[in-house]
């Protein structure tokens, strides 16, 4: 197999992930009515209206954001069809900042003490700080290039929906871990830091992309 085949391999890899991620947070979290019926949300115990409210908000933005975002990363999509490229974008970015100011309200709430609420709220921060450098460079600047890279990183931090799980369940298999008090103390930093350190490494490497 060569290096092109690998990497469409891994990048349609990727999609399925993400689509699949997204579809679950439809699937779980889409209806509001029933938010409160959720083994998680039962589990979290008696807390402001709100915070129900702004979980149905962060799951079906994030979750839609997470199912569409990878799209953006096609170069044939944004050469052959701009302005659904835009089109795209647009929608993203409205899911990202809506799961995002959500996200920072909820981390006040998160488990796994001071470390989670504080991994969880650094998520939500650089979540929105890429967003807005992301859309700064391609509207004020007129940088598709920066812009690219920008919303690079920010794909990385959205693709923290795809860790979490991942090491959620890793650690169950394999430590019996499954109260989220314990795991998220670590979690909280490694479903995200590693994808936003891997994405720099990777612009960093390539300087030329889009």
């Amino acid at each position: 197999m060569d290096g092109r085949a690998f990497r469409a391999m891994k990048f349609g890899f990727l999609a399925l992930l993400a689509i699949g991620v997204g579809a679950y947070a439809w699937m779980v979290y889409g209806n509001p009515s029933k938010v409160g019926e959720q083994s998680f949300v039962i589990e979290k115990g008696a807390l402001p209206d709100l915070w129900s409210k702004a979980l149905w908000a962060h799951a079906v933005s994030a979750g839609f954001a997470i199912a569409i975002g990878w799209l953006q990363f096609l170069g044939r999509l944004r050469r052959r069809a701009p302005a659904l490229h835009r089109i795209i974008g647009y929608a993203y970015s409205l899911g990202i900042a809506i799961a995002g100011v959500s996200a920072l309200y909820l981390a006040v709430y998160a488990d796994g003490g001071p470390s989670g609420k504080l991994g969880f709220g650094m998520l939500a921060l650089l979540w929105l700080f890429t967003l807005v450098q992301g859309l700064r460079s391609i509207i004020v600047y007129r940088d598709s290039k920066r812009h690219g890279r920008w919303m690079i990183r920010n794909y990385a931090l959205t693709c923290a929906a795809i860790s979490l799980r991942l090491y959620t369940l890793l650690s169950a298999a394999l430590f019996g871990l499954s109260d989220t008090n314990d795991t998220f103390v670590v979690i909280s930093w490694l479903c995200w830091l590693p994808n936003l350190l891997l994405a720099e490494a990777w612009v960093r490497r390539r300087s030329h992309v889009f």
